[in-house]
C-alpha cells in the first residue's frame, strides 16, 4: 500500500476532534481582499494575485480567518444564532510561503436549548477546551500565554505555545 502522506493524516485528526465537538468544516476561498488580509500580515508580506478577478480576491489568505469570519457572518445574518465552523486549509506570505492553518469559529450556545436544562454563552474557556483536545490528539503539550494583537478581543485572547514557540493565536 502506498505511504499516507503524513499532513493528511493530521489533518483527518484534526477535522475528527472538530467534528466530534459539534464543529461543521467550512471550505473558503484562497483568495481574499486586501483589507480582509491586513490585520494577518504586513501588507509587504501579502502574496498578490498577479491578474485579480476583482478586489475582493486580490491577495492569496495570510490566513483562514477571513474565510472564516465571512462564512459565521452570512449564518448570522440568517438568524443562526449559534454557529461552529471550523477550516483547515493553505495560507500564503512571501516570507513563510505555504503553510497549513486550522481555524474554528463559535458564536451563541454552548449547547442547543432543550426544555431539561439552561444553556450559556460560549466563552473563552470552551475554545480553550477546543485548543487543548487539538493539542492532545497531535500530541503536543502546549501552554497558553496572554497575548495582544489588533484582531483579537483584549483579555480574552492567548498565544498558544509549544516549549517557546508560538504555534497559533
Amino acid at each position: 500500500p502506498a505511504v499516507v502522506d503524513p499532513r493528511i493524516t493530521r489533518a483527518r485528526q484534526l477535522q475528527t476532534v472538530l467534528t466530534a465537538a459539534g464543529f461543521s468544516e467550512a471550505v473558503t476561498f484562497g483568495f481574499v481582499s486586501d483589507a480582509a488580509a491586513a490585520p494577518f500580515a504586513d501588507a509587504a508580506d501579502l502574496a498578490p494575485i498577479a491578474n485579480p478577478l476583482s478586489e475582493t480576491f486580490a491577495v492569496l489568505r495570510p490566513s483562514v480567518l477571513p474565510g472564516l469570519i465571512g462564512a459565521v457572518a452570512h449564518n448570522r445574518r440568517r438568524e443562526q444564532r449559534d454557529v461552529r465552523l471550523f477550516e483547515t486549509g493553505a495560507c500564503f506570505t512571501r516570507t513563510g510561503g505555504e503553510r497549513r492553518h486550522v481555524a474554528c469559529a463559535w458564536t451563541g450556545a454552548v449547547r442547543a436549548e432543550h426544555w431539561s436544562g439552561d444553556t450559556r454563552e460560549v466563552d473563552f474557556f470552551d475554545i480553550k477546551g477546543i485548543v487543548e483536545r487539538l493539542a492532545h490528539a497531535l500530541r503536543l503539550d502546549i501552554t497558553l500565554a496572554p497575548t495582544r494583537a489588533g484582531w483579537l478581543a483584549p483579555g480574552r485572547s492567548a498565544a498558544v505555545m509549544v516549549g517557546d514557540i508560538r504555534i497559533g493565536t
